[in-house]
């Protein structure tokens, strides 16, 4: 390495990340960029440094040091390992940017394996370039490109566990169970009792419906794991946790801050089975993968945290669906004069059916228009305040929809300040006439409430 001058650049660097002072430490490297670019060593140590550095301050560093050692494959490996580990901070469930650290890292590891391709290269540091490869397709979900470079950094290095680790990460992310399973036993088998491997082989046997599996490696993590009578593994008292799932706008109701048909991320409230699996026990808003009563997977890593109650919940990023609901969900509207009239009707609703409320708002509406009659010509009568609330309706798959629909208009007839309008219930029970009306009158109120609104 060079002189005392750049030993001394590199140590404040390090100071300065250690204190989280990223803008000395790039500083530091733009001090001595020059020397950076010539000397292996100097780069070396300036990529290890770079993983304490934020992604958009990392980028320039490394494709810097990448530009002027290109063909140098031990420090492309450095360079691929500091890269993946800052497109890992994307979580799972999002895209990562395509020009983002980890096409940096494939396009890199890609071009020094071309360019060694012709010499006798070191066997391990070609299988490191094959995994870094593999690693960053993975990630750009790049499937069948990875599996490629995974297989080709085993046939180098066979008895390496973390290889065949991260090659089970790749089959997770295709939902391929029974392979993810497979490959981290062997990974366990070469590495022992480490915990991402535990945790990665508690949800592949979790998913397989492998109770007794997923139990004993839970245990090895310090839950108090059993398999219950489903043959699944079980975890008694676990708080409730959240799971993210891609959904779409439902194509009507309240507006969002994203466009109605674009795929968004939505929280779900989960009631925990195991640490890994567990129920759905919220209404989705918009148009999800997952809804109340789905038994889902979702991986070990969160993506954030939220709170209830004052206690931390984790957010998870959902993996699978174990088992659909055979619940009936129905989007409603209703109208309510005072806060929480709607609401209160959930708690008297017939045939253990749920109510849950998304959305509300206050419109000035006619009187007349609110009534229904929106939908005939009529004179209108002075605005007044009316509260729109959207929200689902949750009933048990064994409800006999005709007998719920009697029952709930039963009860409504009895709070005339009240308006339910549920057109899928009146779809499903196969009654088209009144379920168009209902259509008609879910956008009517949608109509005048935003003409007096704009007024």
């Amino acid at each position: 390495m060079a002189d005392e001058r750049i030993r001394a650049g590199i140590a404040r660097a390090a100071a300065a990340l250690q204190a989280g002072d990223a803008k000395t430490a790039l500083h530091e490297a733009q001090a001595q960029r020059d020397e950076i670019r010539t000397d292996r060593e100097l780069a070396a140590a300036w990529l290890d440094l770079a993983r304490a550095l934020p992604d958009a301050e990392l980028m320039p560093v490394v494709a810097d040091i990448l530009e002027h050692h290109a063909g140098h494959a031990e420090l492309v490996t450095r360079a691929c390992d500091a890269l993946i580990r800052a497109a890992d901070r994307t979580p799972p469930d999002e895209p990562q940017p395509a020009d983002g650290p980890a096409r940096l890292a494939a396009d890199a590891a890609a071009r020094c394996l071309a360019a060694i391709e012709a010499q006798e290269p070191n066997r391990e540091i070609v299988a490191y370039l094959h995994m870094g490869r593999a690693n960053a397709l993975r990630l750009l979900c790049a499937y069948d490109e990875a599996l490629t470079s995974y297989r080709a950094a085993l046939a180098e290095q066979p008895e390496r566990g973390a290889f065949w680790f991260n090659l089970g990460l790749l089959h997770k992310a295709q939902g391929a169970f029974g392979e993810a399973l497979e490959v981290y036993q062997r990974a366990r088998a070469l590495l022992g009792d480490e915990k991402p491997v535990l945790w990665n082989i508690a949800i592949s046997a979790t998913a397989l419906g492998r109770g007794a599996d997923a139990a004993e490696a839970l245990r090895k993590l310090g839950h108090d794991a059993r398999v219950a009578d489903s043959g699944m593994p079980y975890v008694e008292g676990l708080p409730p946790v959240q799971v993210r799932a891609a959904s779409v706008g439902a194509g009507f109701g309240p507006s969002s801050a994203l466009p109605d048909r674009s795929i968004g991320l939505e929280l779900l409230w989960v009631a925990p089975i195991s640490p890994c699996h567990g129920v759905i026990s919220s209404a989705s808003q918009r148009d999800a993968a997952v809804d109340f009563g789905d038994v889902v997977l979702w991986d070990a890593v969160a993506v954030g945290v939220g709170e209830l109650a004052g206690r931390p919940v984790p957010r998870f990023p959902l993996l699978a669906i174990l088992r659909r609901g055979d619940e009936h969900r129905f989007r409603f509207v209703a109208l309510q004069q005072q806060p929480g009239e709607v609401a209160a009707i959930g708690d008297q609703l017939p045939a253990g059916a749920r109510l849950f409320i998304h959305h509300e708002r206050v419109e000035r509406l006619c009187a007349r228009c609110a009534s229904g009659e929106h939908m005939h010509k009529h004179r209108h009568e002075p605005a007044q305040e009316h509260r729109i609330v959207y929200g689902k309706l949750v009933l048990p798959g064994a409800v006999e929809l005709a007998q719920f629909r009697r029952e709930l208009e039963g009860a409504l007839r009895s709070r005339p300040q009240i308006q339910l309008v549920v057109p899928a219930l009146l779809e499903a029970i196969g009654d088209t006439a009144a379920a168009g009306k209902a259509h008609q009158m879910w956008r009517g109120l949608e109509r005048t409430g935003l003409k007096l609104q704009t007024r």
